[in-house]
């Protein structure tokens, strides 16, 4: 803050400076010109009140120009009626200069004297010092303008580009989705051979064979012409996910579960609440009974979707933090193509847990 204050102080008297030095070159031309014209010059004192109330009519001028468009709402009326009061308090004033300065040498008592002889070159003066102020007025603004369409360029150079680059790796998350998949012919008509060999031996093993195909199945649907799916079908894979890997581990696992809302209603793109799921079996501790895996999924009637999941983190990864970051990664770019500022993911690591929150308004 001081040094701020200390910058400002310095920019400030800088800017005095010029505007002083702008002054005394141009009142210098000017009696420069009127010695050249008439031969002579004033005593000193008559030019300090005349050229004291000349650039106090262009700073007060300036003052309302600023007022009358500096506002969201250009204020022309008000702009009007404050220049017209400016004009008539500058000639009133320059009126009393006259009689005061001028009556030491003619002796003339009646002022409205002074104000008919000086009038015209009061008006002169009024709408020339106008024209100054004005310019000046109009060249400082235009400058402004001029930066602050640079700088609206500039943002929008930087928003194509980052709009761009998203766009790229959408494609690139796109790609390397299609490149995952195969051939589903093929694929299930093995697994329904599997799934038919394994029930004569096995109830579990068959089970565990069809919640796969399941999830596998739901994996390769094709999304309505919006890219979205029934939300209602991925909550149903979640749940085929949770079934599955209590079958994988010889450990039991701990993870409270709840999903609350109409899930029929409303539409989401694929595979984004499945991905976060797999994370939680995939990098979290699930055998401590003591602390199990929460995770909840929440809809109210708005649409307003809740996905919160908190586990234990498991003490030696198999995974490199890279892998882990790439699904989040991609989920990112999957929302934000399609859901841009309609959702928020928070991800906090309060030292052992690992939780994530995300919000999204479907």
């Amino acid at each position: 803050m001081m040094s701020d204050s200390i910058n400002f102080k310095k920019i400030l008297k800088k800017v005095f400076l010029l505007h002083l030095i702008c002054w005394a070159l141009f009142i210098s031309c000017e009696l420069l010109m009127v010695y050249i014209a008439v031969g002579k010059l004033e005593t000193p004192h008559i030019y300090i009140v005349y050229y004291t109330i000349n650039i106090s009519f262009f700073y007060a001028l300036i003052s309302i120009l600023n007022l009358t468009f500096n506002n969201l709402s250009i204020q022309y009326i008000k702009g009007i009626i404050l220049f017209a009061l400016l004009i008539i308090l500058y000639l009133i004033i320059k009126s009393l200069a006259d009689y005061i300065l001028n009556n030491q040498r003619f002796n003339v008592d009646n002022i409205y004297i002074y104000a008919q002889g000086f009038l015209q070159r009061n008006i002169f003066r009024s709408l020339y010092f106008t024209s100054l102020a004005t310019f000046f007025w109009s060249a400082g603004h235009i400058s402004h303008f001029r930066r602050q369409t640079q700088e609206a360029e500039k943002l929008q150079l930087i928003a194509e580009k980052g709009k761009a680059e998203l766009e790229t790796q959408l494609t690139k998350s796109r790609n390397a989705y299609l490149q995952q998949q195969i051939k589903p012919h093929l694929l299930f008509n093995t697994l329904n051979f599997v799934y038919s060999s394994a029930q004569k031996y096995s109830d579990d093993a068959a089970h565990v064979i069809w919640l796969l195909a399941e999830i596998m199945r739901f994996s390769m649907e094709e999304p309505d012409y919006n890219g979205k799916i029934n939300l209602a079908r991925e909550v149903e894979q979640i749940e085929n996910m949770l079934a599955l890997n209590r079958y994988r581990f010889e450990k039991p696992l701990y993870i409270s579960s709840n999903m609350q809302g109409n899930f029929g209603n409303f539409q989401i793109i694929p595979l984004i609440l499945l991905t976060l799921t797999e994370n939680i079996f995939k990098h979290g501790n699930l055998t401590e009974a003591a602390q199990p895996a929460i995770l909840n999924i929440t809809i109210d009637e708005a649409g307003k979707l809740v996905f919160f999941s908190r586990n234990l983190k498991k003490s030696k990864n198999k995974h490199p933090r890279s892998q882990q970051a790439l699904g989040i990664q991609n989920v990112h770019i999957r929302l934000n193509a399609t859901y841009a500022c309609n959702y928020k993911l928070d991800i906090t690591e309060p030292e052992e847990f690992y939780e994530l929150t995300l919000t999204l308004n479907l």
